[in-house]
């Protein structure tokens, strides 16, 4: 269920439109919270760039052995769902970086909103009594995990998604995108840049640290200095960078690794990612050829403007995505004469409603179940464009 990526750059602008540093206060703040704390929704992670990293991490080859039995690695994936969630240990997939990442962001302003004591103190300072407008800035961070443990229900969750990521890329006729299901067990695992790596995880924590802006009307403005860590419920993430080149210019790339958490998700949506996040990896070369596309025929006058353009492109893919996922896990399910969990859609629903990157997900399945399968897939890889006609139609209607 990808977002896309403005990462911080010498042309970029802050949110703050009334941006002054002469205006600017610089007031050091001790973090938000300094403990890790739970995130909202079954939303993506965002916005996560590749660093140093060092040679780690075991994998699991893709040939697996005839003794294994899928259906029983199946059963046992039920067992995934009701472990405790640990908290620990906690290694470091990468030191902090600039990375405009929106879960941090989001976390950020629901703990200024909680602090109506220190509103009012920066209100005094900034000497308006007006509502103030919060910009979160220069924010960088560290990515952590929890390593995924040696019991059998995670090393069957394992082998599901080599096998459900062989599966669909089998019966679609194309090679594996995937070189790698790596579930890393020492801090700085290793990202090979020959093909794209899966990260099986158990928990993803983020470490942040941002300069909160309070802008007034009148343009005077108050910088707090924030720090915290949070742990992440995005379960799985391929992430869409744009970066500005030059004034008018763009270059996008998809990251060339995800990482995927077992805990905190029910079993439909663990079944769901390994698929979900191979399909926008191969779709996405459509929905960036879009984009760039859209760049280049009419260029945005900002890194703002490129986002909410890619914003609503990502939304189509999405989409289609969901559509495509509930195909495959349905015919996956079959091959080995087993029920599908309860429906993706009714698990889903409610998590991912009232997130804007899915409003068009249910139109997005209705479509995909009216074209059939693979026309789907051809019809988007060929003309994306036709898919956000069709969408934004049903929407409006």
């Amino acid at each position: 269920m990808p977002d896309c990526r403005l990462p911080n750059t010498a042309g970029s602008t802050a949110l703050g439109v009334y941006e002054s540093e002469e205006n600017a206060d610089i007031i050091a703040m001790s973090g938000l919270t300094r403990t890790i704390a739970n995130d909202y929704g079954l939303t993506r992670r965002q916005c996560m760039m590749l660093g140093v990293l060092g040679l780690t991490g075991m994998m699991v080859p893709w040939a697996r052995g005839a003794d294994v039995d899928i259906k029983d690695d199946l059963e046992s994936l039920s067992n995934l769902v009701q472990m405790e969630m640990r908290d620990g240990p906690l290694l470091v997939f990468r030191d902090f970086v600039a990375d405009a990442d929106n879960e941090v962001e989001r976390h950020i302003k629901r703990q200024w909103r909680q602090r109506s004591d220190l509103l009012t103190t920066l209100k005094d300072k900034i000497g308006s009594d007006q509502p103030i407008r919060l910009s979160v800035e220069e924010t960088t961070v560290r990515l952590m995990f929890v390593p995924q443990g040696q019991t059998p229900a995670e090393a069957a969750y394992q082998r599901y998604c080599l096998d459900v990521t062989d599966f669909l890329f089998e019966i679609c006729q194309q090679e594996n995108m995937l070189s790698g299901i790596i579930s890393p067990d020492t801090a700085y695992p290793f990202v090979s840049g020959d093909g794209i790596c899966a990260f099986l995880v158990h928990r993803l924590a983020k470490a942040y640290q941002a300069v909160c802006r309070f802008t007034a009307q009148s343009g005077r403005s108050v910088k707090y200095k924030v720090s915290g860590a949070i742990f992440s419920n995005h379960i799985g993430a391929v992430d869409l960078n744009i970066e500005l080149l030059a004034q008018g210019q763009f270059g996008l790339s998809r990251s060339p690794f995800t990482i995927w958490q077992n805990a905190g998700s029910g079993l439909s949506a663990l079944m769901a990612v390994p698929v979900e996040e191979s399909l926008h990896y191969w779709l996405g070369t459509a929905t960036d050829r879009q984009i760039a596309d859209a760049l280049e025929e009419k260029p945005p006058e900002s890194l703002a403007e490129a986002k909410r353009l890619a914003q609503a492109w990502m939304a189509i893919e999405e989409a289609v995505v969901g559509g495509l996922v509930e195909a495959v896990l349905g015919r996956y399910c079959a091959k080995y004469g087993m029920n599908p969990p309860i429906p993706l859609q009714e698990e889903m629903r409610s998590a991912i409603a009232a997130l804007p990157q899915y409003r068009y997900r249910e139109e997005g399945i209705r479509l995909v179940h009216q074209l059939g399968f693979q026309k789907a897939i051809d019809k988007y890889l060929e003309e994306p464009g036709w898919f956000g006609v069709q969408l934004f139609q049903t929407a409006a209607a």
